[in-house]
């Protein structure tokens, strides 16, 4: 079924490309028709039903609608329409939204030069983490914060005690420069949990995950947030506790803080292979470059 799903959903892509509004609409219809054959024929809407029940047609139409409204997913649909369904079908796993905008879950285009299609994956955002975070119920607090120029005292890396002063007035911090990032956990048992990551350590950490010669766009274009994000997980990833089902400690629940401290669903990927040409000479040519697009062409990053 899935070959024959193909070609039918390349001649559909195909007549989506036509500057009619009539072969659009129909390659949008046409679309949707082959993903419900899908589902059915494979059995993954029995698998949705069983994690979102009512909510599996909502779903689903969600889905249709992002691949319809995002040329680099309907090329992924058309390549590979399997590895789209399944990354979807992980967001309902860990029962988060897909829409791209929330920050929660992404379903991200990339490029496989080396089978020469375009294929998709899971990402688990920023918010995604925080989510799963809160679901276990076991925490009080999980913040991370910019540090500026003089205000860290003292930082202790073997009993994780901080010193920082926060300059009080925010107009008068803003203007000074950020010289690194603390994230905090506190669990409602009292265990704490305290990390510090200077401006050096995260410029080391973006460029040794780096695709290519050049800082990726999200990193260039809101540098402390990616700072931030890369401290949150590294907190969580290796101190925190994450739960898929609310104040439940099951097997999922090991499966899904193991795959953040390994980096088997880690959003690294989605900032980190976020490099594009950009006309000064980079070339980027990994075997899996990942670029992931918005409604407008832009690529994504995480919502603040």
């Amino acid at each position: 079924m899935a070959n024959n799903s193909t070609g039918l959903i390349q001649n559909a892509v195909q007549n989506g490309n036509n500057k009619t509004m009539a072969n659009n609409t129909q390659a949008a219809r046409n679309i949707n028709m082959l993903m419900n054959s899908i589902l059915d024929s494979d059995g993954y809407r029995k698998r949705f039903n069983e994690l979102l029940g009512k909510r599996t047609p909502q779903f689903v139409s969600s889905l249709i609608s992002m691949i319809n409204a995002n040329e680099q997913l309907q090329k992924a649909f058309c390549d590979s329409p399997v590895t789209v369904i399944q990354s979807a079908l992980k967001a309902a796993t860990y029962d988060l939204p897909i829409d791209s905008g929330l920050g929660f879950a992404y379903i991200v285009p990339f490029r496989d030069n080396k089978n020469a299609r375009t294929e998709a994956q899971f990402i688990l955002g920023y918010k995604g983490m925080i989510q799963l975070a809160l679901r276990t119920g076991a925490y009080k607090t999980i913040n991370v914060v910019d540090v500026r120029q003089g205000e860290l005292k003292s930082f202790n890396r073997l009993t994780e005690e901080i010193e920082i002063e926060f300059i009080e007035d925010e107009e008068e911090r803003e203007k000074i420069e950020i010289v690194g990032w603390c994230g905090y956990l506190k669990l409602t048992n009292g265990t704490e949990k305290t990390i510090y990551m200077t401006k050096k350590q995260i410029e080391a950490h973006e460029l040794k995950h780096r695709k290519g010669d050049y800082m990726g766009k999200t990193w260039r274009k809101d540098f402390n947030s990616m700072a931030e994000k890369t401290v949150l997980r590294k907190l969580l990833g290796k101190w925190g506790l994450l739960s898929i089902d609310y104040q439940q400690a099951t097997p999922a629940t090991i499966a899904a803080a193991d795959a953040i401290a390994t980096g088997k669903f880690d959003d690294e990927n989605e900032d980190d292979n976020e490099n594009e040409n950009t006309g000064d000479g980079s070339d980027n040519t990994d075997e899996k470059e990942v670029v992931t697009y918005d409604e407008n062409g832009e690529i994504i990053e995480d919502a603040e």
